[in-house]
């Protein structure tokens, strides 16, 4: 135990130092030292977790994934506020309302996918599995932030639409990069919270995640083929998708995961 903690002392106290030094450093050495900061601290658990005797022994499970699980509820509460914000700014837009409560309708998707499958098998069987589903959140709430970016930028995009469902897109204001980030995000989202479910003993069924693979992959398509999309209408694709995806494990794929 002695030798676990202090590599997680040793790691903690690096990675501090890094952080601190990058307020010294310009760019783009700041970005390198972010970088290897973060990097130290998520090497160290790991190094830290191979001299101890009993690797399981280091946390609890449960208890870790439900601090996973409010971290999420976090993350999505800002990408809720995100959407918000958005609608404030564009003083309640017709086009830019509706394109606000299609993205709040894809949030609501993005929790119950998640919360779906909460599982902690995979975190139980050995360290391995156990930081694949820790660190695999990184990129789901990664995703999750940018979703709330993507959102934001639709309906600021959306308010000097006169017709949400015929007009034109929004010009530069949701270009390529917008719906890169809009789509693009959910679907690493769905990747990232599909490879973090399945490692859970492979509780998620195979019907499971062939869907949410197409799903992404149509999103992907979508992000270079919907430039002639009107920020509503965009966002209004993505969120049906979503709904759909829903439905389907709700209703169809229910009984392909194995219960815990």
């Amino acid at each position: 135990m002695r030798g676990f903690v202090a590599w997680y002392a040793a790691g903690n106290a690096l990675g501090a130092v890094l952080w601190l030094a990058s307020l010294l450093a310009p760019a783009p050495a700041l970005y390198v030292l972010w970088a290897v900061a973060l990097f130290v601290e998520l090497l160290a658990p790991i190094l830290a977790v191979r001299v101890l005797e009993e690797p399981m022994m280091s946390f609890h499970p449960r208890h870790i994934a439900e601090r996973y699980g409010l971290f999420t509820i976090i993350v999505l509460g800002e990408s809720v506020l995100a959407v918000a914000s958005g609608t404030a700014g564009t003083e309640w837009a017709p086009a830019a309302v509706l394109t606000a409560a299609l993205s709040f309708a894809a949030a609501a998707c993005i929790w119950w996918i998640y919360f779906d499958y909460v599982e902690v098998t995979g975190m139980s069987l050995a360290p391995g599995p156990a930081f694949y589903w820790g660190y695999g959140h990184l990129a789901v709430y990664a995703a999750i932030a940018a979703f709330g970016v993507g959102a934001q930028l639709a309906i600021e995009g959306a308010a000097p639409v006169e017709s949400a469902a015929l007009a034109p897109a929004g010009g530069a204001d949701f270009g390529l990069g917008a719906r890169a980030i809009l789509a693009g995000s959910v679907a690493v989202y769905l990747l990232a919270v599909s490879f973090v479910q399945y490692v859970n003993q492979h509780s998620l069924g195979e019907r499971t995640t062939l869907a949410r693979c197409a799903f992404a992959a149509g999103l992907l398509a979508l992000v270079a083929l919907g430039g002639t999309l009107s920020p509503p209408v965009f966002v209004a694709v993505v969120a049906f998708a979503l709904v759909g995806l829903t439905v389907f494990e709700t209703v169809y794929a229910e009984g392909s995961a194995e219960p815990s």
